[in-house]
């Protein structure tokens, strides 16, 4: 495995030779939990790939309402508690065969669950689908496979199957509310032990957004102080500490050394946003870092990539960002969030591995008047 711990190495590999470091590993967990690559975030960097994420970015504006959706993130949480330290079978593949452990057990079954419960609501959306009026993603999934059905593309219809669209219905609404979710428990942590910059975000909504009304989405731009909070709150509260594991598709080179083609490539993004030599004070919570003399955002920090970059750049990022904005700014208009008294604001960190959040906590929360 090779890891990438600066910015100029990561930037090389994933900007520079994008298609280069643009597959994924070949690990059995993966395969198992894709249906055999059948999804956008572990499937190799096939044409496949290109038309299912085409096709997913085509129908990323829409809203989705669903009755089941409590139940759902109950069942997201406890599969990324489980999914985040890795598996032993995929250092001892031989164990898949012979005895599986507990651990992936728990997780395979959580895992047949969700999938059951998209491939019902693919049916319910074929049974009542309407080409000329696309309610949601589900729809533009099942509207992209009968246009090429109309086209009699039949190389693409072998990559929009059932259990394609299934995959990739999956990717996007696991992958992108769970990493939204702890984002969220990052963000309320680091404002209960922060008064004095919950204040002025506090202090610019109101000014900005006022108390009538929720904020909307034309607010964003002038909430530069709330946003540049929620973008330290990703820098230190980094979800996705080392991404998805990439692979090399050929021999290739990265900051000077030979990369075999198959190698496994890991962006250490926590390495990036606690790098000495582009953050001063690194372990200081301080927003000021992404405003310019004005208070308007600045341009994006160089070690600053929560998103990832090149062919593999999280998909959700354009719908992401105004999403956590909206979530962030509504929270800080209606409250204010505190410690219980004798309460530490360090925050701890639960989990490992491929995905992270803070420890259990307490806060108070108490509407503002």
């Amino acid at each position: 495995m090779v890891v990438l711990n600066d910015i100029e190495s990561v930037t090389e590999a994933l900007v520079k030779r994008k298609a280069e470091f643009a597959n994924r590993p070949n690990l059995p967990s993966l395969d198992k939990l894709s249906n055999g690559r059948k999804n956008i975030v572990f499937a190799n960097y096939t044409p496949a790939w290109k038309l299912h994420r085409k096709i997913a970015g085509k129908a990323l504006s829409t809203e989705l309402n669903d009755p089941e959706f409590q139940d759902f993130i109950k069942k997201d949480k406890k599969f990324t508690e489980l999914i985040g330290k890795g598996f032993v079978e995929d250092m001892f593949p031989i164990m898949y065969k012979i005895w599986t452990t507990q651990k992936y057990r728990k997780i395979t079954e959580i895992f047949d669950v969700i999938a059951e419960r998209y491939r019902k609501k693919l049916e319910e959306h074929k049974k009542s689908f309407d080409r000329d009026y696309i309610r949601d993603f589900t729809d533009a999934l099942i509207l992209a496979r009968q246009e090429a059905e109309d086209e009699e593309d039949k190389e693409v219809l072998s990559e929009l199957t059932d259990l394609h669209l299934v995959n990739t219905i999956s990717d996007i609404f696991g992958a992108g509310i769970d990493t939204s979710r702890v984002t969220m428990y990052f963000a309320v942590h680091y404002m209960a032990g922060l008064p004095e910059i919950q204040a002025k975000v506090h202090e610019e909504i109101d000014r900005v957004v006022g108390k009538n009304r929720l904020p909307g989405v034309k607010d964003r731009e002038n909430l530069s102080y709330t946003e540049a909070t929620l973008h330290e709150v990703m820098r230190l509260g980094t979800a996705v500490p080392v991404g998805v594991p990439h692979s090399t598709l050929c021999d290739t080179t990265v900051g000077g050394y030979d990369v075999p083609e198959n190698t496994m490539v890991m962006i250490n993004h926590w390495a990036l946003h606690h790098d000495p030599n582009y953050w001063k004070d690194v372990d200081t919570f301080d927003p000021t870092r992404f405003l310019n003399e004005e208070g308007k955002l600045s341009m994006k920090p160089e070690s600053w990539l929560p998103f990832s970059a090149g062919r593999r750049v999280c998909l959700g990022e354009s719908v992401a960002k105004p999403e956590l904005h909206l979530m962030f700014a509504s929270i800080m208009q209606r409250f204010k969030i505190s410690l219980p008294e004798g309460t530490s604001p360090e925050i701890l960190i639960g989990g490992g591995g491929a995905a992270i959040q803070p420890a259990p906590f307490k806060i108070i929360v108490k509407e503002r008047k």
